[in-house]
C-alpha cells in the first residue's frame, strides 16, 4: 500500500491519474512504478494518457530521478501516448521535461487542472477529474 501522504493514484477510463506530494525517495519511486504497472494492466493494450499533478511535490534526489526515467520509459513502451503535467514552478516542469521523451504535441504542461482536463479531452481521452484530484 502506497503512502497517501506522498501520492494519490488511480485509473479513470484510459487515464492514469497521479498526484505527487512531498519528497520521494528512490525506494518510493520503485514502489510507485510497481503500482503503476498493476494499475494500467487493463488499459495498456490501447493508447492511454497520464494526468500528473506535481504542484505539491518537492524535488526528488538524483537517485530517485533515475527511477522516474525508468518509469517514463516503461510507460512509453506500454502504450502511454499522451501526458499532461500540472506544475506550480518552472523547475518542476524542467525536471519532468528532462525525463519525459514525449514530443511537445503529446506532453502538455499547465498550472490548471481544468485546462489539463480540456487538453486530454481534446486529444480524445474522455476524462473527468476525480474529486481527490481537484
Amino acid at each position: 500500500m502506497l503512502r497517501r501522504d506522498l501520492i494519490e493514484i488511480q485509473v479513470v477510463e484510459r487515464v492514469l491519474c497521479v498526484k505527487l506530494k512531498n519528497v520521494w525517495t528512490k525506494s518510493f519511486v520503485e514502489q510507485v512504478a510497481e503500482e503503476t504497472k498493476l494499475l494500467v494492466q487493463n488499459i495498456k493494450h490501447e493508447p492511454w494518457a497520464g494526468y500528473i499533478d506535481i504542484r505539491d511535490w518537492i524535488m526528488p534526489s538524483m537517485e530517485a530521478l533515475e527511477g522516474f526515467q525508468r518509469l517514463y520509459d516503461w510507460c512509453a513502451e506500454n502504450n502511454q501516448t499522451h501526458e499532461v503535467t500540472i506544475c506550480r514552478f518552472d523547475t518542476q516542469k524542467q525536471i519532468i521535461g528532462d525525463v519525459s521523451s514525449y514530443a511537445a504535441e503529446y506532453h502538455y504542461f499547465t498550472q490548471s487542472g481544468t485546462e489539463a482536463c480540456s487538453w486530454l479531452n481534446n486529444k480524445g481521452f474522455e476524462f473527468a477529474r476525480p474529486e481527490i484530484f481537484k
